[in-house]
């Protein structure tokens, strides 16, 4: 603003002898004005970190309930064993940072917070054990985050693997025959559906107002033949839709093979109806779970598109069981630019140990441009990113460190081949364990 002299009316002249000299003009500057602070450039590429947790979770350990012990009880016990077990890989690995990080993530298989079902002993051990489980497992992903805040230990997201419940369809339906029961039809047996799901937690989210961080459900939408013991495999149709026949302890049920589980977010004080899968801005990431990555993309999934808030994803999270990543024959959306997978699934080394179990598989490819950037398409030739070990919190499980740039949308890292190869990434045990 300029401030501006208000002229008066002058005296009149003096006669020319006696007039003194004319006074100068007088200037009113203008008050100096701050110019506005600069905007903050975003960081265009963004360095980002992954701790891989690769731990077996396809075969729990059998026996594990005790004969005078309740399934909640039990249910507890297990889980925060699990709990335990996460929280010492993080304390040991998330510490050891070798470069300068925009965001880590913390990545763990699918069905890790999963519970042997050889505990269910009668048909209401199920619904316990999963309304338990629905509790525990969040009040476990809460408290972990809480455990590493952001002025320690910088940006962190988990995505803490799934757990697996299920949920009756019918409360009034008729109770689950015994195994060894043949006089029920298989499209009698009592129906559920399973909600096989990962929560995604950050350390750097605005705070919900009371205190607590927002927390993201993401379900698996696809129920595969091994999730379960599906009795041979059988598919039953039951009023027009497609289930697996399932045995569960001495008895039989069915369980739905498509879930119609939706997901949501518990942002602010309210539930939202989609996945924020963008917290930082800039690093947009998707998330598979299992055999849902084998049908990603798909007509069929507009659903599972439709919830994510962010469908240019640059990141593709594949959390599995048993899914194996091939970037070179599966199709992506042109914005992925890496892949990153987590498998509980045992597999073999390469010769010549062969005969000793991973107990689990964790890699990262880096993917290379589309040669069609309009919609999805192949990408023929992919990077392994490598991956350190850096810590070993429990039997066979390895926490796996690795960093990557992640580029802006519609631009693309290097992917010139490796000119040595990548060292091993499991150290094999000796051959006479």
């Amino acid at each position: 603003m300029s401030f501006v002299p208000v002229a008066s009316e002058p005296p009149p002249a003096p006669t020319p002898e006696t007039a003194p000299p004319a006074p100068a003009p007088v200037t009113v500057e203008t008050p100096p004005v701050d110019p506005p602070p600069p905007k903050p450039v975003e960081k265009a590429v963004k360095n980002i970190r992954v701790l891989n947790f690769q731990t077996p979770t396809y075969t729990q350990p059998a026996d594990q309930r005790l004969k005078s012990e309740d399934i909640k009880t039990y249910t507890q016990r297990a889980l925060q064993a699990k709990f335990a077990l996460l929280r010492d890989a993080l304390t040991a690995g998330l510490p050891k940072k070798s470069a300068p990080t925009d965001l880590c993530y913390f990545v763990v298989p699918e069905f890790f917070w999963n519970v042997n079902w050889d505990a269910v002993q009668k048909e209401d051990d199920i619904r316990v054990f999963s309304a338990t489980c629905v509790v525990e497992v969040q009040k476990h992903v809460r408290a972990l985050i809480a455990l590493f805040p952001q002025e320690q230990y910088g940006k962190l997201a988990l995505l803490p693997g799934t757990a697996q419940v299920l949920m009756k369809q019918l409360v009034n339906a008729g109770p689950a025959p015994l195994s060894d029961d043949e006089s029920v039809d298989d499209e009698d047996l009592p129906p559920y559906e399973a909600l096989n799901y990962v929560l995604v937690i950050d350390n750097f989210s605005k705070a919900n107002p009371d205190g607590s961080r927002p927390i993201s459900m993401w379900p698996k939408r696809n129920v595969s033949g091994i999730d379960f013991y599906t009795y041979g495999r059988t598919t039953v149709m039951k009023d027009g839709r497609a289930y697996w026949k399932v045995r569960l302890g001495p008895f039989n049920i069915l369980v739905l093979k498509k879930s119609t589980t939706t997901a949501v977010t518990l942002a602010d004080g309210k539930e939202i109806k989609a996945f924020d899968n963008d917290p930082l801005g800039g690093v947009p990431f998707g998330v598979d779970v299992c055999l849902d990555y084998a049908l990603a993309y798909t007509e069929e999934e507009y659903l599972r598109m439709s919830q994510i808030e962010d469908t240019n994803y640059i990141i593709d999270f594949l959390i599995a069981c048993g899914m194996t990543a091939d970037p070179s024959t599966h199709k992506y959306l042109p914005s992925v630019q890496y892949i990153v997978r987590n498998d509980g699934m045992n597999a073999t080394y390469p010769p010549p140990y062969e005969s000793y179990s991973t107990y689990g598989t964790c890699e990262i490819f880096k993917l290379s441009a589309p040669e069609d950037k309009d919609g999805i398409a192949l990408r023929p030739v992919n990077v392994m990113v490598p991956q350190t070990q850096v810590a070993s919190p429990g039997p066979n499980s390895i926490l796996f460190d690795s960093y990557f740039d992640v580029h802006p949308l519609g631009q693309y890292p290097s992917t010139d081949l490796p000119t040595e190869p990548l060292p091993s990434l499991i150290t094999p045990p000796p051959p006479s364990a």
